[in-house]
Formats: structure tokens, C-alpha cells, sequence
């Protein structure tokens, strides 16, 4: 009887997905395949101590190993930094990591006495030997870009050029400058490392300001330089005040946002990562509550998954404002720490074969295993937390569901098929 019902429920399931795929194409244009351990990647700002979570690559980026902490007066380099990160990622299996060219140093610089750059004077402004048209020597990129290609070797596969570009602090030159750079970091790199893979300059697609930097860069020709789109995924949309708490459902329509830009520019055949996303920046938002980061973090992950999105690199585990996972004072994980672990044990190896869909404010998205393993995680975005309280409400649920898992990893069987749903996620299983 249990393996009838289980047949059912599959064929519900598989009913489900041709419907929901078919009313949402940009969103699950996707055969479906377990979930690899690369779909959970991070971001950190140091290497000792290494993080508690599991994950198989990195990020470098805001790690001490920009181009200008590199490369500090023309033709030297320092690598000590950078070689403490790759030593350290191959020691613990990260070894799938991204190095992101970006910030020039002041003695390169087309504005070195820019104040406004995040990092330091003149870092968020071109080279000073390319033009604003694109044209130019550009030597000054091309010989750190030599120079850290050959360094590195093969223990470097992904490059990811600049870090969110629409943002002046970040950057400040032209389309026709970055496509350029874009150009000869491949060039040069894939003369090194052929099976090298390039990353697009990493932008949101949540507000018009970002969707047109998208458009500018597609029409400038930089996408045919990348092998992979790269995107930043925040959803903590305007205005950024305290209370304007971010809602992990809208990276549904930030995905769709960008993908419709890709096909526009025929870019649709291309993967999707998030190479750096979480709930933003608490100290702009106030989203400080513990239960409710948590509840982000589980239906963020459920999110990204639905929504095609190859790899999720968290941003950041030890950031004390932006996504915070570790507390460095006492060197243990905080609660969205602890549900990131679960949320990893629940999806590895298994495959979503239901994306996540509403009925009302209940979200459910649906998985398969082998043996004939099913299970589905559910919330409900209409409860809250506050105080360490959660609000929750009885759904029933199929009966071929035995027990329920939390993301503060405890275990429940289930009575009277029905399961208490609130703001953060439940994993439903059969076994």
C-alpha cells in the first residue's frame, strides 16, 4: 500500500512540475538532477579558522587578495595572502574556488585620488592605460592578469572580473572598458589554463538601475566573454531602512528579471550562479532576529534551487553585518549556521522534482531520492518570529510523509497528517 501511495504521489508530483514549468518558463527551464555538493558554496573574509559548514568552493573576494593588495606598485607582486587562501581551501576540499579581478591599485589608476572607492583612493576607476572607448595599451590589467594566471596555474579554474560594477564605489569607467578587460583576462588566462571558466562582472537584476547595467553590458557585447552569467542575488529592496526587511520569495522575480535579459541577447543557454548573496546588510535593514534570518536562509536555499540557479555562494559566513553564520567570539555557529548544515543533509543528493509554488502564503517544493525516497519542504510566509517565538499553523499533508526534520536539526514523527507550518522551513519525509 505504502509503495502505491508513493507511485501516486510521484506521478502527482511529476504532473505538477509539467504544469508549474509551463506557466513559469524562465523559471525551471531544467531537467532535474540531484542536488551536488557544489550548489552550496561561500563566501569568507578569512581562511584560519576554516568554516564549520560544509561546502566545496570559495570566493575570493573582500579576503585581503584584490588586485591592489596584490600587486602594490607596477611590476610587483606580493602572493602571500593569496597563497594562504588556495592552501587552506585545498586542505579542507574547497578547492572549486573563484578568484574575482577586481579594484585597481593607485599607482594604475585613472583617478588616484578618488576618495569615494570602497577600498582605497583611485581602486573603484579603470586603468590608466585604457581609454574610455575600450581602446589602448590596457597593460596594466593585462600584466597582473599574466602574472596571477601563471602564478596560480590550475588551482584557479573560475574568474570572475570586477565585483558589482553598477555601483561607483565599486567602479567607474565604461561598458566599452570593462568588455575590454572581460576580453583579455580570457584571452590571456585561457593561454595558460585552457580549461579555464569565466564568470560575467557579478550585478542584482531586482531594480530597473540593475536591469540596465545588464542591458548596457549585453550591448556592449561583454556576455560573449563569459561562460557563466554571475549574479548577486540580495533581495532587500528600497528604500534600505530599518524594518524593510528583505523577503526571500522575490528572488523568484529577480531571477525572471535576468533571464529575460539573457534571451533578449541570445545568453539563455548560459548557467546562473549567485556568486554572493544572504539577507544584506543588517545594519541598514534591522534584520537582526535569529529565527528569522533562519527562516530566510532555508527558503533562500529552497529558491535557488527551483529557480535553476547552479550555485549559491553565501555572503558572508564570518561578516558581522551582511549574512553573518559564525560568532568569531565564542567559535561557534549561530542559528542560520546550524540550518544551513540541515538545509545541506536535507537536499544533497536529492532532487527537486516539484519547484517551489504557492497555494495562498503556504510554499511546498518537492524532492525525490533513490529507494524510492520522497520529500517536501514547506512554509509559510504569512507567520512570524519575535522574541524566539514562531508562529505556526496545523497543514495537513499526505500521508505518506512519516516524520518531519527542523532547521535547528531536531526530528518529529507526524500524527494525524498534519504538521505545524511557519516562517521556517520543514523537511517531510518518508524513511
Amino acid at each position: 500500500m505504502n509503495r502505491l501511495c508513493t507511485t501516486l504521489l510521484l506521478v502527482l508530483v511529476c504532473f505538477c512540475v509539467r504544469a508549474y514549468t509551463q506557466a513559469h518558463p524562465l523559471a525551471a527551464a531544467q531537467v532535474p538532477s540531484a542536488v551536488p555538493t557544489a550548489f552550496f558554496e561561500m563566501n569568507m573574509h578569512d581562511f584560519h579558522p576554516w568554516a564549520l559548514v560544509s561546502f566545496d568552493g570559495v570566493r575570493l573576494w573582500n579576503t585581503g587578495t584584490h588586485w591592489a593588495d596584490l600587486n602594490p606598485s607596477k611590476g610587483v607582486y606580493n602572493w602571500t595572502r593569496l597563497d594562504g587562501w588556495i592552501s587552506a581551501a585545498q586542505a579542507h576540499g574547497a578547492t572549486e574556488i573563484i578568484y574575482t579581478i577586481g579594484m585597481t591599485p593607485q599607482w594604475a589608476s585613472s583617478n588616484p585620488n578618488d576618495q569615494s572607492c570602497r577600498f582605497g583612493p583611485g581602486q573603484c576607476a579603470p586603468p590608466n592605460d585604457l581609454n574610455a572607448d575600450g581602446t589602448g595599451t590596457n597593460e596594466h590589467w593585462k600584466n597582473f592578469v599574466k602574472a596571477i594566471a601563471t602564478h596560480v596555474g590550475t588551482k584557479v579554474r573560475f574568474w570572475e572580473i570586477w565585483n558589482e560594477p553598477v555601483m561607483s564605489f565599486y567602479w567607474t569607467g565604461t561598458f566599452a572598458q570593462m568588455v575590454r578587460m572581460a576580453k583579455d583576462a580570457r584571452t590571456i588566462i585561457l593561454g595558460i589554463n585552457p580549461n579555464a571558466r569565466f564568470l560575467t562582472p557579478p550585478n542584482g537584476a531586482n531594480i530597473k538601475f540593475a536591469e540596465s547595467w545588464w542591458i548596457g553590458y549585453a550591448e556592449a557585447g561583454g556576455l560573449q566573454y563569459a561562460d557563466i552569467i554571475a549574479m548577486h542575488g540580495y533581495v532587500n529592496l528600497p528604500p534600505h531602512t530599518c524594518g524593510n526587511y528583505p523577503q526571500a520569495a522575490n528572488f523568484v522575480t529577480e531571477v525572471n528579471n535576468l533571464r529575460t535579459i539573457l534571451a533578449n541577447y541570445g545568453q539563455s543557454y548560459k548557467s546562473i550562479w549567485d556568486t554572493e548573496s544572504s539577507w544584506g546588510q543588517v545594519g541598514m535593514t534591522c534584520f537582526s532576529d535569529p529565527d528569522l534570518q533562519t527562516a530566510f536562509l532555508g527558503q533562500f536555499y529552497m529558491f535557488h534551487r527551483s529557480m535553476n540557479v547552479k550555485r549559491l555562494y553565501w555572503y558572508a559566513y564570518d561578516d558581522l553585518n551582511t549574512g553573518q553564520l559564525y560568532d568569531p567570539t565564542t567559535g561557534t555557529l549561530l542559528q542560520p549556521g546550524i540550518a544551513l548544515q540541515q538545509v545541506h543533509q536535507w537536499m544533497l543528493g536529492h532532487t527537486m522534482v516539484q519547484n517551489c509554488a504557492s497555494v495562498g502564503t503556504v510554499w511546498t517544493c518537492g524532492f525525490t531520492g533513490p529507494g524510492g525516497y520522497v520529500a517536501e519542504s514547506i512554509w509559510n510566509t504569512a507567520k512570524s518570529c519575535s522574541g524566539g517565538v514562531c508562529q505556526t499553523g496545523k497543514v495537513t499533508v499526505a500521508n505518506t510523509f512519516t516524520r518531519y526534520r527542523t532547521l535547528s536539526g531536531k526530528t518529529f514523527s507526524i500524527s494525524n497528517h498534519a504538521v505545524p507550518v511557519g516562517a521556517k522551513p520543514i523537511f517531510l519525509d518518508n524513511q
